[in-house]
């Protein structure tokens, strides 16, 4: 019976690639196969952030103290990903998002703890409105439910927030200091916690959030976050 709706409502209200413009079944959410194969998976990876290595160094956290214990990036910022994050964090093509689970579910064994509670970065409430949904959110409540792992809202975001990606380098790191703060702390203390994000540029947002649930009493935060972007790209994210 659901395969029929679906087929119905496919008819009804056929649905398009966010990345060709292909029309595409809704079981796709959005993205046809032969570009769902086209994603690139983010290499040259630097072991502890994720962060693209230049001449074998990292420029996100090898002079900085980074909180995640690891943060993995699944791919890089192509023609792709760059459509299906923009859709989804811009166009209201909310299903997107399920693209990615089961990318992340599988990478979850790659750490050396086993996660107790699944996050997601937090979005204060005029621009959650503005938007109907927080994009990471969802991914994080995706995760959940395929791994059975609890998800948690331990985090939220202060008002009146500037957007990181109106800024560069530098002002990134300035604007999440204190941007985030840590609630229900009696849900996650002593627990190991997975954060999961969208968009990894400077690492600054995912580093932040880990440092505020740290201090709060996490025993360890690792993160995970759909898509990497080059630093030159800044003005792109």
């Amino acid at each position: 019976m659901k395969a029929v709706f679906s087929l119905f409502l496919d008819i009804i209200f056929p649905c398009s690639c966010v990345s060709c413009g292909d029309l595409v079944p809704s079981y796709r959410n959005y993205l046809c196969g032969r570009c769902q194969s086209q994603l690139k998976v983010a290499h040259n990876s630097c072991q502890i952030c994720s962060g693209l290595l230049y001449n074998g160094r990292c420029l996100i956290c090898s002079d900085r103290k980074f909180y995640p214990s690891k943060n993995i990036s699944l791919f890089n910022y192509c023609d792709v990903s760059r459509a299906a994050v923009h859709s989804l964090k811009f166009e209201g093509i909310r299903g997107v998002h399920r693209v990615f689970i089961p990318y992340i579910c599988e990478r979850i064994g790659d750490f050396d703890r086993k996660i107790d509670i699944v996050a997601s970065v937090p979005m204060n409430r005029d621009k959650y409105i503005k938007r109907g949904y927080n994009q990471s959110e969802l991914l994080a409540l995706g995760v959940s439910r395929k791994t059975g792992i609890e998800y948690a809202g331990i985090l939220k975001e202060r008002k009146n927030s500037a957007q990181q990606r109106s800024l560069n380098y530098s002002e990134r790191f300035i604007n999440v200091i204190d941007r985030y703060e840590t609630v229900n702390n009696n849900k996650f203390r002593n627990k190991v916690i997975l954060l999961i994000d969208d968009v990894f540029t400077t690492g600054a947002t995912v580093n932040e959030c880990s440092r505020k649930l740290i201090l709060s009493g996490a025993s360890r935060v690792f993160s995970i976050t759909v898509v990497r972007s080059d630093l030159k790209k800044l003005e792109n994210v």
